[in-house]
């Protein structure tokens, strides 16, 4: 954060002051795009984190476990949910009055990634296990006099020690370090109180088709079974 004492405003020079709704409309409605770098953003940050959990379990040799498998297979089902979603919003962009192409609607899309960023993180905790807590630092691996017992105790299943230790500080990195918690927290607020999208989702979401077809339904006898 920081503070000015002497500012000078070219007033001049902007517009909208004081008037923002048109502004807010065009960002909703026709530029849309721009937030496109995120959703790209968000699904590379969804695939690094599968590729380090993944290469994790492969290190310690613990992939083939039934539980570690399917804690994968769940960040694997996150991810390709979200590449499915960036389909769709492909699939409904539209071309404005003005000629912008604008993709479809995208809310529902931030407040999924608040909820399923947080949950990722935590799979990438439970599948490295204490190895997040203790590795090797690169001083630890230059020294010689340290380096026959760190390749003879912390190495992995079929890696070595240097491969292991810098594959662990990158999940730590990710899952446990005041920058990666940081990023958590950034994720999670970024798009707004995630309680107040999802009213807000709810209070746009259109659900007429549906409820006037179980109106019709339930407005006439149902049979006995």
């Amino acid at each position: 954060m920081l503070f000015f004492e002497n500012v000078l405003v070219p007033w001049e020079r902007v517009f909208m002051l004081y008037e923002a709704a048109p502004l807010l409309q065009r960002f909703g409605g026709g530029i849309n795009f721009m937030g496109w770098s995120n959703l790209c953003r968000i699904h590379e940050r969804m695939k690094l984190m599968t590729g380090v959990a993944t290469m994790v379990a492969e290190a310690i040799g613990v992939k083939e476990y039934r539980e570690v498998s399917a804690k994968l297979g769940e960040m694997v089902t996150y991810t390709e949910m979200w590449r499915h979603a960036m389909d769709g919003l492909e699939h409904t962009s539209f071309m404005t009055e003005g000629g912008l192409m604008s993709l479809g609607p995208m809310t529902g899309m931030n407040i999924y990634f608040a909820q399923t960023s947080a949950r990722m993180i935590e799979l990438l905790r439970e599948i490295s296990g204490s190895g997040l807590i203790m590795q090797p630092s690169e001083k630890d691996l230059a020294k010689p006099e340290l380096r026959r017992d760190l390749e003879r105790y912390m190495r992995g299943k079929g890696v070595d020690v240097e491969y292991k230790s810098r594959l662990f500080r990158m999940a730590h990195d990710l899952a446990v370090s005041s920058f990666g918690m940081r990023q958590e927290v950034y994720e999670y607020w970024h798009g707004g109180d995630p309680n107040r999208n999802r009213i807000n989702l709810l209070n746009a979401y259109d659900q007429s088709d549906m409820t006037d077809r179980i109106k019709d339904l339930i407005s006439r006898p149902l049979p006995h079974e």
